[in-house]
């Protein structure tokens, strides 16, 4: 997986094509695209922050009532 700080600089790349894009369609394809690079890069930062432990992993297994 990329590093945090590549996925920002793609979707920075990705939001000034689409500046320059002329089609609707693809300008708006393209901003998508970036959205989801910085949502990859937020995942990727929370999973740093919240690592997963033996514990949280089973609570996802346990059924809770």
């Amino acid at each position: 997986m990329p590093d945090s700080s590549d996925l920002i600089h793609k979707a920075d790349e990705l939001k000034q094509q689409a500046e320059r894009e002329p089609d609707a369609r693809i300008r708006a394809r393209l901003i998508r695209m970036a959205d989801h690079y910085i949502h990859l890069a937020q995942s990727q930062a929370w999973s740093r922050e919240h690592p997963a432990s033996a514990a949280g992993l089973a609570d996802v297994f346990v059924k809770r009532n």
